[in-house]
């Protein structure tokens, strides 16, 4: 079956051992080389092929690479297949990434397989999780044959959620206008987009550690060599970043207003000096404000408001306002360079959803007519902090985490360095929850676990209580 899938492989231009690669892909990504199989012998492949050994080597090298096959000593080379099918190391994400895709994938898959899924409670996931609480918002069949342009592909945003975001971050303190927008599906699109315009393979990026896992994943994605920042209750150490803009990073990515996972806010003082290291080094910026408005307290103004002449962009979200599957998010950078993103977003998907982006006007608006929402909202979320650490504070005493300052999670130190086990044995418990190997470019957390207070308190409570007797059974002890 193997040779029936490589005819016509040695055709094109590539050299050979990745279109030898790529043809024995193309087998296992439809299916017709089965999981578990076994491919021919590296020699014997060569041989079948009339070509050097080297090129079978080097192209069973990249379907290892590629996550398609595995080596298995003195047995030989097999097929991963379906069920196994990923991305090289790097790119996959996280855990998260991986329940996201597979809770999705087959809507009529058997019933025991959906309650199973059912039944997890998926404290890794820090997004707000229904749209009950949205503002009452109408959107009819007019007011999409009024978009303009009338394809709805617009790379740069449709005008009045430009205008809208404008507004919204110029109340944040950083005067915006709506040419300075690109709206992008999430912020992790915006992230994405930035790696686009400013990353090659083999770069450095300067994040904090631990940092947003999407970053992660998407600096992973571009290739690049992230050096890891250390972080305190006031956010990142400035010493440490002026240590490393000194070696000249090609981009340094912040979160100054929440920071995800610790909870963090950046004092103005320390806005001010990571700016003028910026501006003084003239590294790029992006400074993630997607959970800006889930502060509890009000907060200074971007770091961005400080740096007007540096290369920085601030990418943003109404996913982390609104509700998750809102999927609308944007980059706010000066004009030149926002076209930069607009040229990027365009090779990617054209635009963003345009009945999206109109129900996000209307909800961004409503909003800014009600700031009783952002109140009721916030309150909300500190109410659901409380439940949860009240009920670990009950049921787990010896974890520790610092009060954050907002968002949707905190950042819990067990008291063993045993956070990537346990998190597996929670998880056959009926809880999920989020590891540093997502979060961190370094080895750094194996004592950390990020869980989020986003959801019902319901859930909440019953996920600690999972929690703990995974943890009594764990450790052998009450925790």
């Amino acid at each position: 079956m193997v040779m029936a899938e490589l005819d016509d492989w040695a055709v094109g231009t590539a050299p050979l051992f990745r279109q030898l690669a790529r043809a024995v892909a193309s087998g296992i990504e439809r299916g017709v080389l089965e999981r578990g199989s076994r491919l021919p012998p590296e020699r014997a492949l060569a041989t079948a092929l009339t070509v050097s050994r080297g090129t079978a080597v080097a192209a069973y090298d990249l379907l290892v690479a590629d996550g398609l096959v595995e080596r298995r000593q003195g047995s030989g080379t097999y097929v991963l297949g379906e069920g196994a099918l990923g991305l090289p190391p790097g790119r996959e994400g996280s855990a998260l990434v991986h329940r996201l895709v597979e809770r999705s994938a087959r809507p009529d898959a058997e019933s025991d397989t959906r309650a199973a899924a059912s039944t997890l409670i998926d404290l890794s996931i820090s997004v707000l999780h229904d749209a009950s609480a949205l503002p009452s918002v109408s959107l009819t069949t007019e007011e999409l044959i009024a978009v303009e342009p009338d394809t709805g592909y617009s790379p740069w945003g449709l005008t009045g959620l430009r205008s809208a975001v404008a507004e919204h971050m110029t109340g944040w303190g950083l005067p915006t206008h709506a040419d300075e927008i690109v709206i992008t599906t999430g912020a992790q699109q915006a992230i994405s987009a930035a790696a686009a315009c400013w990353l090659r393979p083999g770069d450095t990026v300067v994040v904090e550690d631990p940092t947003y896992p999407g970053a992660i994943a998407a600096f992973g994605q571009a290739g690049v060599r992230m050096r890891g920042l250390r972080v305190d209750r006031n956010g990142v150490v400035i010493d440490e970043l002026e240590a490393a803009l000194a070696d000249r990073p090609a981009l340094v990515y912040l979160q100054s207003t929440v920071h995800s996972p610790t909870g963090a806010v950046l004092s103005d003082g320390r806005r001010r000096a990571i700016a003028a290291l910026i501006s003084d080094a003239r590294v790029p910026l992006l400074e993630d404000l997607a959970l800006h408005d889930l502060a509890w307290q009000p907060s200074p103004p971007p770091i961005a408001a400080y740096c007007a002449d540096a290369s920085v962009a601030v990418a943003g979200s109404l996913s982390k306002l609104f509700w998750g599957g809102l999927r609308i998010g944007w980059v706010r950078a000066a004009t030149p360079l926002a076209t930069r993103f607009a040229r990027v977003k365009a090779t990617q998907d054209l635009g963003s959803s345009a009945v999206s982006q109109v129900l996000a006007e209307r909800l961004l608006r409503a909003l800014h007519a009600d700031p009783t929402y952002l109140e009721r909202l916030r309150t909300q979320l500190e109410s659901r902090y409380e439940t949860l650490t009240r009920s670990l504070t009950e049921s787990l005493p010896s974890w520790t985490w610092d009060r954050p300052a907002g968002g949707l999670s905190i950042w819990v130190r067990l008291p063993t360095p045993t956070a990537e086990n346990f998190a597996q044995a929670a998880l056959r418990h009926g809880v999920a929850v989020a590891t540093a190997p997502a979060l961190s470019p370094s080895t750094r957390h194996v004592d950390r676990l990020r869980l989020s207070f986003s959801g019902p308190p319901e859930l909440l409570e019953e996920g600690v209580r999972r929690l703990a007797r995974t943890w009594n059974a764990y450790t052998g002890n009450a925790g």
